[in-house]
C-alpha cells in the first residue's frame, strides 16, 4: 500500500496527469467546436449523404506549407486567394476532421459545388 502511495504523488505521474488532461480538454473543446466552423449551407449539404463536397476553408490568417500540405492531403486543392483555400471532392469526414483545427475560422460550400 505504501508503493502505490508513493507512486501517485511522484512528480513524473502529477505532471503526466496533468498532461494528459490537458491535451484531453484541448482536443475535446475542438471536436465539440469543430462543427461550428461549418456554415449551415455546409451542413445542410453534408445532411444530404454527399460522397463528396466541394468547400471553402477560411483560416485565421494566410495558409503557409504545412497547411497547404494538410489541405491537400484531404482534397484537390484548386488555389488559396487571401487565406481562403478551395478545395474540390473532400469527403464528409475530411470536412469534420479539418473543422476541428483551431485555425480552421470556417468552412462554406463552395458556390460551384455540383457534386452529386
Amino acid at each position: 500500500m505504501l508503493l502505490v502511495k508513493r507512486w501517485r504523488e511522484h512528480p513524473t505521474v502529477r505532471f503526466l496527469a496533468l498532461a494528459l488532461a490537458v491535451l484531453a480538454a484541448y482536443n475535446g473543446y475542438l471536436y465539440l467546436t469543430g462543427p461550428s466552423r461549418m456554415t449551415d449551407r455546409l451542413r445542410a449539404r453534408l445532411g444530404e449523404g454527399p460522397a463528396a463536397v466541394n468547400v471553402l476553408v477560411t483560416a485565421k490568417f494566410p495558409p503557409e506549407e504545412f497547411h497547404i500540405r494538410l489541405l491537400q492531403q484531404v482534397g484537390n486543392m484548386r488555389g488559396v486567394e487571401g487565406s481562403t483555400a478551395k478545395l474540390y471532392t473532400i469527403t464528409p469526414a475530411s470536412v469534420r476532421y479539418l473543422s476541428r483545427h483551431y485555425w480552421v475560422d470556417r468552412i462554406d460550400l463552395a458556390p460551384d459545388d455540383g457534386l452529386k
